[in-house]
């Protein structure tokens, strides 16, 4: 199975370059050596896209080798970007690096994690999660047509035939959107909207209706009872797409700024504990661990007083892009406050947490932080707690904050686990 992206160095040995990738492969991010520039071609048999880092210098009076890179850039045209990294920023530089093909230009020292925020933007997102559609309607065959059209639009869609099913529903998976018919025999659609916009968690969740009702009153009096938008049977698949997609992506971008923090982009405070007692919930339904770690910033005020708040900010943002590159995509992140953050891995103990924060502990001791000219390194702390050893999402969370506390006793530095 391919991976997403693989950074590439490419050109001699300097010691500018080998630094950034040792940096690099800090953060998870698979690392090669090319000797050539017709050897890129064996790397897409492993990754979907490549960025060569290559050195400003190497290109520099020899044209042949620009002109190679270039159509090497274009022939694997949007696969493969090129990153040069250079002591020198004058004109003739950027401008013969750019002629290369060159897709971005750093000058050093260079600081990883920007490096990596820039891959992102150059590649392309290729596995963006698909629209969650609840779809609430009594009529079998009309639930079959509406599911089946959204999911060949690529979109995720949960089904409740009773009304009485709907909260379990909404809590368990998330839905980004509510499709929902206008007339069901237990209980009509303006109840059921009524009903989920008292829950002060579902205020914000789209409600569709999908009706006959061609009244122009009801539909407005439905509206008011807490529907966003109402759409007229028969509708054509595309008209329905399209609308859902609009208002989903909507709910997606407003949860994003609501339950993420401004600095990480990771899950603030609340929505963090609010993820914690829900995967401990989901882990004592169906028999799994969990486990939660708290990190805590080594000495931190003395980066901030020495450095300044902004570099301070930088190391805050380096972790959080860490954590989310060493971890899986299960594992919740957040930051819990300050310089404190959070994990929640579901379906693992306490040990197996352990040995994974240990593995970050000593790549994130070993990236450079750069204020200014100036570089320094910074350490964290780590407290780790389980579900089923303690019983709820307090208990666990209060149980993490102790060995964080015994963590730092013990000289810093370290994992602990409660």
């Amino acid at each position: 199975m391919k991976v997403k992206r693989v950074a590439v160095r490419f050109g001699p040995d300097r010691r500018t370059v080998s630094d950034v990738m040792d940096q690099i492969e800090y953060f998870g991010l698979p690392v090669r050596e090319i000797d050539s520039v017709h050897s890129i071609g064996g790397v897409f048999s492993e990754a979907e896209f490549v960025v060569l880092i290559v050195h400003a210098e190497t290109i520099t009076g020899d044209r042949e080798l620009a002109r190679a890179l270039f159509r090497c850039r274009r022939e694997n045209d949007s696969h493969l970007f090129i990153v040069f990294v250079s002591e020198t920023d004058d004109f003739e530089t950027r401008l013969a690096c750019i002629r290369a093909g060159g897709s971005a230009f750093f000058i050093t020292p260079i600081d990883a994690r920007r490096l990596i925020d820039k891959f992102d933007s150059l590649v392309p997102e290729c596995h963006r999660e698909p629209y969650h559609v609840l779809i609430i309607d009594d009529d079998h065959e009309q639930v079959g047509y509406t599911a089946l059209v959204l999911q060949q639009a690529g979109m995720v869609t949960s089904v409740a035939s009773d009304p009485r099913n709907i909260f379990k529903i909404l809590v368990e998976y998330k839905p980004e959107l509510i499709v929902m018919d206008m007339y069901m025999p237990d209980c009509t659609g303006m109840e059921l909207a009524t009903l989920i916009r008292q829950q002060e968690a579902f205020v914000a969740i789209p409600i569709v209706f999908l009706s006959i009702e061609t009244d122009m009153d009801k539909q407005l009096e439905a509206i008011a009872q807490g529907a966003d938008d109402f759409l007229t049977k028969p509708i054509s698949p595309d008209h329905l797409t399209k609308s859902i997609a609009v208002r989903a992506e909507r709910t997606r971008n407003m949860r994003f700024f609501i339950e993420r923090d401004s600095l990480t982009g990771l899950l603030n405070h609340t929505h963090l504990k609010q993820r914690l007692a829900e995967e401990i919930q989901r882990g004592e339904r169906i028999g799994q661990n969990v486990s939660f770690a708290m990190i805590d910033l080594d000495r931190f005020k003395s980066v901030n007083d020495t450095y300044g708040h902004l570099t301070g900010d930088g190391v805050l943002k380096t972790l959080a892009r860490l954590l989310r590159e060493r971890l899986r995509s299960t594992d919740v992140i957040g930051r819990y406050g300050g310089e404190e953050f959070g994990i929640v891995f579901f379906n693992t103990t306490a040990e197996q947490a352990a040995t994974v924060m240990n593995q970050i502990r000593e790549s994130f001791s070993r990236i450079k932080h750069y204020a200014g000219d100036e570089s320094f390194f910074s350490t964290f702390s780590c407290g780790i707690a389980s579900f089923p050893t303690l019983a709820n999402a307090t208990d666990v969370s209060e149980a993490s904050d102790r060995a964080l506390y015994r963590a730092k006793d013990a000289g810093r530095n370290c994992v602990v686990i409660g």
